[in-house]
């Protein structure tokens, strides 16, 4: 928060000559309609339907020095408005010589290819099925890139003088990105990362193009250790617990994998398909043992007093905070982009496994200042599939973004 008022004091005082300066204003309001049929829902004010995000984004490029940082007001039903401020990126690019580089600081680090999933992001680790979400929040790191004419090599410590976190974005690790461009036009990746949570990650992956409107893409991620968010109690045939029981729990030998084509047509019509699958994800006998324990819970409402079963629950439902909600996954896409700032799209996923689906349509508008994005997303499918049981059956939101300078 300190550093983020130094940075708005920064931005008024230097002169707008002296560095590039850009801000902007954001309102994303979103309505979430609940499922009040699914075991895992738990109302307001456990949780809200309605939220609303505004931003003052703020950024500042000088040099190698490079800043981003959001003045964050959050609103959200039944519950007092927050104020608080993000530093999202805060660091510089150096030179060492000839086609060698350095970075310190904190700053978004994104690798590998993919839409709805991207199995060799290591470091930044991106939620790609988020729904509206804010600018990212890059990673404290020190890093040595080495570039030629057709590849580039990247070192990154992320996390310097850390240990283990409790979290992936919290973990201290070391990772090598090499980046090869073909001459035809081809992309080549692969990374390798050691972490205290993960220990050894290793993949590699492709983008093909072939002709002037196909793209074939594909990339796996070996993990020594996967990690999963689970509730022991679905596991051990428990009933009730007396705080959150929820815990972070490591498998071994995990695989990360996605595989996709995309056509890109003249007409600005575009499709895409894609199929991945994450061992970080639940399996469906895991759902199918959080469902029985939900079961068990709400058929006791009775006996036991309604705020122990609605927590537990409340609980359980975490499990839906997880990027994909099953391991394997399908996802179609189709968009149209009119070349003028307009570009509707729609997307449906499937869980295979048991049969979930979640429909996504949506659009941007792209003016000189301000631009315009919306969509509805619906979860549905076989009535004891995850989507079908998820405490949210429908999201709608917007977000607005106006640039002020």
């Amino acid at each position: 928060m300190r550093r983020s008022f130094l940075f708005v004091a920064l931005a008024i005082v230097l002169p707008v000559r002296a560095a590039d300066i850009n801000a902007s204003l954001i309102a994303a309001p979103e309505v979430d309609t609940p499922n009040s049929a699914s075991p895992y829902y738990v109302g307001p004010p456990l949780v809200p339907n309605r939220t609303s995000r505004q931003d003052l984004e703020l950024r500042l490029r000088e040099g190698g020095f490079n800043a981003q940082e959001t003045l964050r007001w959050q609103t959200t039903q039944d519950a007092k408005p927050a104020q608080h401020g993000i530093s999202n990126q805060f660091y510089y690019d150096g030179e060492l010589g000839d086609g060698l580089g350095w970075t310190a600081g904190k700053k978004l680090m994104s690798w590998g290819v993919g839409f709805g999933f991207k199995p060799l992001d290591v470091v930044q680790r991106e939620n790609r099925r988020s729904i509206n979400p804010p600018a990212l929040v890059g990673t404290p790191l020190l890093a040595v890139e080495r570039f030629t004419a057709n590849d580039a090599w990247t070192l990154v410590w992320t996390r310097p003088g850390e240990g283990g976190g409790s979290d992936d974005s919290h973990d201290a690790s070391l990772a090598l990105h090499w980046y090869r461009l073909t001459g035809s036009g081809d992309d080549l990746h692969a990374v390798a990362r050691v972490s205290h949570l993960r220990g050894f990650e290793a993949g590699a992956g492709a983008t093909r193009i072939v002709g002037e409107a196909w793209s074939f893409h594909g990339a796996a991620l070996y993990e020594r250790r996967t990690r999963q968010l689970t509730n022991p109690l679905a596991e051990d045939g428990g009933l009730f617990a007396s705080a959150d029981p929820t815990t972070q729990s490591a498998g071994r030998n995990g695989l990360r994998a996605v595989a996709g084509a995309q056509w890109t047509g003249e007409s600005g019509w575009s499709a895409l398909a894609e199929a991945w699958y994450d061992a970080d994800a639940y399996s469906r006998a895991q759902w199918q043992h959080l469902d029985a324990l939900t079961a068990r819970q709400r058929a006791l409402a009775g006996v036991v007093p309604a705020a122990v079963v609605a927590a537990n629950a409340g609980w359980s439902s975490q499990a839906y905070l997880a990027p994909n909600l099953l391991r394997e996954n399908l996802l179609a896409r189709v968009a149209w982009d009119d070349r003028d700032g307009f570009t509707p799209y729609a997307e449906w996923l499937a869980t295979p496994r048991d049969g979930g689906r979640v429909l996504t349509i949506g659009a941007s508008i792209e003016g000189n200042r301000l631009r315009t994005s919306f969509g509805l997303r619906q979860a549905g499918g076989a009535a004891d599939s995850a989507y079908a049981q998820a405490p949210v059956r429908r999201a709608a939101w917007v977000e607005w973004r106006l640039a002020l300078f």
